[in-house]
């Protein structure tokens, strides 16, 4: 009985602190010292003391956007558009919540998601920005140069151009064209075979369009085509290839469900993805993308893992990690963007690129890939390939 009278106690006492404590946290305090800590810019402060304001039901549009913006200056972006995202609950055309989420969204890279905010912008924002209408956002050249000490494989070369479109808010388009160029020798026909090697040269032209469409504030829905023109020796392929896919937004991750179908040298091929994307802090300080990959072939399929790591290393310059396990021959990456259809089957790939930001809207890429092959037709005939990768990309 006595120790049923303790417990009793403790509750009470325990309840009693619980209801001073709602009772000092009410609309004026929480209001006032909210506003000073904003004075102070104490954002981690401000963060931590709205939190336990809101979680005993001291709910409002001014904590909230100082909530939204202390997020915002500690560049927890993901914390920000939470905070501004509780705004437009109950105000739905609050221009500075848009304004701040529209930032938000495009230094966490989800410039297509930061359209959406574009209609509740200010004329004299949108002027600055040279965000209105119709209008080319970027553009990106990409040249890369491949070589082995096998020689039977010639030298490879890659260059690509690109821009990007907006369409009001809602859709966007990328569009890019590419060429690739290899020399290879092949030992001549004949039982036995006699004579010099054979020497074969391939040229594919590409052309790249990839639509997004912003379904939500959160979702995503992307369709791509993909042609590939390939000329072999004397022969020539047409290739072509569609790609769909839906993305979900989530406040430190995001996941996207992708599928792909070719005609790849008169051979059907379909390829699945789940791609998992996270920056744990609400940047790009630090990011991870996760790729799960299923080819079929009508003969064979196949399974591959690509992961990538990045982090900001330096102002303004960015570190970035991959590694591609499985083998492939035919690999489309990045939306579809990418198409790795080389004789030779891909046994493992591995890279390392640098982004540098030479000013708000222009960076530099420079990378470095290893991959190990396999000659066609003779897979325990391995060989290495070096690439190096130089790019500009521009913000318009």
């Amino acid at each position: 009985m006595q120790y049923l009278k303790k417990i009793l106690f403790l509750l009470c006492i325990v309840s009693s602190l619980q209801g001073m404590s709602q009772e000092a946290l009410n609309y004026e305090s929480v209001n006032i010292q909210s506003y000073a800590l904003y004075e102070k810019a104490a954002w981690k402060e401000l963060l931590d003391y709205g939190k336990k304001a809101v979680a005993v039901g001291q709910d409002f549009t001014l904590l909230r956007l100082r909530l939204g913006y202390a997020a915002f200056m500690m560049s927890d972006f993901s914390q920000a558009i939470i905070q501004y995202e509780q705004v437009l609950k109950n105000d739905s055309y609050n221009s500075t919540a848009h304004y701040y989420i529209w930032l938000s969204r495009t230094f966490l890279n989800q410039t297509e998601l930061a359209n959406l905010e574009l209609p509740f912008l200010s004329d004299e924002v949108l002027a600055k920005e040279k965000k209105k209408g119709i209008v080319i956002t970027g553009a990106g050249l990409e040249s890369s140069y491949k070589t082995t000490d096998l020689i039977a494989r010639g030298n490879t070369f890659f260059q690509y151009v690109g821009v990007q479109n907006r369409f009001g808010s809602k859709l966007t388009m990328d569009m890019a064209g590419s060429y690739f160029t290899q020399s290879i020798k092949t030992a001549p026909t004949g039982v036995p075979p006699t004579g010099p090697l054979k020497t074969s040269n391939i040229n594919q032209t590409e052309y790249y369009n990839k639509l997004t469409f912003n379904l939500h504030p959160r979702w995503q829905l992307k369709a791509a085509y993909h042609y590939a023109n390939t000329v072999y020796d004397v022969s020539t392929y047409q290739n072509h290839a569609v790609f769909g896919a839906l993305k979900y937004h989530s406040n430190y991750f995001d996941v996207q469900v992708e599928g792909v179908y070719s005609n790849m040298f008169d051979t059907s091929i379909s390829q699945a993805s789940v791609q998992l994307g996270y920056y744990p802090n609400g940047n790009m300080n630090f990011y991870g993308f996760s790729t799960a990959t299923i080819r079929n072939r009508p003969t064979e399929s196949g399974f591959n893992f690509k992961q990538v790591l990045g982090a900001k290393v330096y102002k303004g310059v960015w570190l970035e990690a991959n590694a591609t396990l499985g083998k492939f021959r035919d690999l489309f990456e990045n939306d579809a963007k990418y198409l790795y259809n080389a004789p030779d089957e891909n046994q493992f790939k591995a890279g390392l690129v640098s982004y540098i930001s030479l000013s708000p809207k222009c960076a530099l890429e420079l990378g470095y890939t290893l991959e190990q092959r396999a000659i066609v037709n003779n897979p325990s005939n391995l060989f290495t390939q070096h690439s190096i990768t130089g790019g500009l990309s521009w913000k318009f």
